[in-house]
Parts: structure tokens; sequence; C-alpha cells
């Protein structure tokens, strides 16, 4: 790790490292930042072989880990989560906002400067229906789902954090990242490969105090309103989720209530 120690450029903490949205944006980050990932599901073959990159193999829940972790971090991008919209109230708490506290707790024992939050647009799931298209950020949270009500608490904490400690905190309420779209009913909520990097690039190098930022595509279905990201954090999408659309399908069963039930997905996608 000498090459790391000696490498100028600002450390970036990951916790949930070697995740799916991890590992999406791990590309787009290595060009301006040092990383250091941190998860505690680590299998073979699944730690990258990259000099500037730093491997720990920990529980971010533990607050003994995260003070670890997070020594002489510039940022912390906080991914780990369990993101499953059909677990218990319980579970949630246990695997989502217990540990999003601890994590704010470490960061400020450590005076880190900036945290990106993985929100959701589970947290303001209510509001998927053609009469909030596009749904503001600014609107009172209507969580869908008991993650979706998660995700409110964490993103209240956050605020507390920024509030208490001065640091800039930025809560990304993400739609579909780094999965296959292959369900119309997602065609709104896109966010794809390369837009995802663009966006927590952007919110990691902003300064604003405290933001909630919807982070999608610049989707022709425009059911979540990124006006925000674009002008508090400079966040410059490029890609459409409708040259995709053709190749999408019908949807494979119910998601909490992101999705009305009283009416089709197709209905719903007009």
């Amino acid at each position: 790790m000498d090459a790391l120690r000696n490498d100028r450029r600002p450390l970036v903490v990951i916790t949930g490292g070697l995740g799916r949205v991890a590992t999406v944006l791990r590309p787009h980050l290595r060009a301006q930042y040092r990383l250091r990932l941190v998860d505690r599901a680590i299998q073979v073959g699944s730690i990258p072989a990259q000099h500037d990159v730093e491997v720990l193999h920990a529980d971010i829940g533990d607050p003994d880990t995260a003070y670890q972790a997070f020594d002489g971090a510039d940022a912390i991008l906080h991914l780990a989560a369990n993101s499953s919209p059909w677990q218990s109230w319980d579970s949630v708490y246990a695997a989502n906002v217990r540990s999003a506290q601890v994590v704010v707790e470490a960061a400020a024992a450590h005076g880190v400067p900036k945290i990106v939050l993985a929100s959701s647009i589970h947290a303001m799931g209510e509001y998927n229906r053609p009469a909030y298209w596009p749904v503001s950020p600014r609107l009172d949270p209507r969580p869908c789902c008991p993650y979706g009500l998660g995700k409110v608490v964490v993103e209240a904490l956050a605020r507390s954090h920024a509030d208490r400690t001065g640091a800039s905190v930025t809560c990304l309420r993400l739609g579909l990242t780094g999965w296959p779209l292959t369900e119309r009913r997602y065609l709104g909520q896109w966010l794809s490969d390369g837009d995802a990097g663009r966006l927590v690039l952007a919110a990691l190098q902003a300064r604003e105090p405290y933001g909630v930022h919807f982070g999608v595509s610049a989707n022709t279905r425009n059911h979540w309103d990124i006006t925000s990201a674009r002008t508090e954090l400079g966040y410059r999408p490029q890609d459409d989720s409708e040259q995709l659309a053709d190749a999408t399908g019908p949807s494979s069963g119910p998601v909490c209530r992101l999705f009305d039930e009283s009416q089709t997905p197709e209905e719903g996608e007009k």
C-alpha cells in the first residue's frame, strides 16, 4: 500500500464498497480519488487488484470499525444497506438506520468534511403517480415501504449531522441503478452507469450545507425532477432510457407501493 500512501489525491471511503452500486461507480471515481472500500461480504475474486484501491473487510455498523475506516478520509460515500423493499421495519432499522447513525458519528469524530449518502426514490414512492410527475424533491417525504421509511430517517440523521458539525452532506435518491433495464415501468426512474458516475462525482465536489436530490438519467419519461441536481450540484446527465424502451417488457410482479396497484404498469408509464 506504499503507492496508496504516497498518492496525494483526496481519499474517499466507500461503505458497501464491493456492492452493486459501488461496482458501477468505482471506475468513475478512481480518476480523481484514492478509494478505500469497506464491505463485510467479500467473496473470492471480488477484490479489485488495483494499486490505488484499499479494501477493508469489516462491518461498517460496528462503531470501532467505522472509526478505523474513516481515518484520513476526505469524503465518505455511504452505500451500505439492505435495499430490499420487502423487508420488515426491524430489518430496515438494524441494517440501514443503525449503520447510518454509526457512519455519521464516526464521520463527526474524524471531522470528515463531506458525506454523500445513497437514499432512494422509495423515500418518495407514494408520489410515483402520473398526477405528480415529475416529482419534486422538495415535497414532504411519502415512503412506499419500510425500506423507503428507513431512507427518510437516514436523511434526517444526515441533516442533523450537517447542522451539528458543519459538514457538507448530500443525499441522492437513486432510481434504478446497476440493474439491467428489462421492464417498462422502470423507464421513468433509470440511472445509467455513466450518469451514476457523473452524479456522484458532482455530489462529492459540491459544498452545499445539506441537500437532497433525485438521481436518475435525463429520461424522456420525466417522472423524477432532477432540476436541483443540475443546478445545485452541476449534474449533467447524458443518457435517456427511451433509447432502450423497445427492449423492455411487462412487469415481473409487485414492488411495494412504488407502483400504484390501482393501475397497470403500462398505464402508469404512458
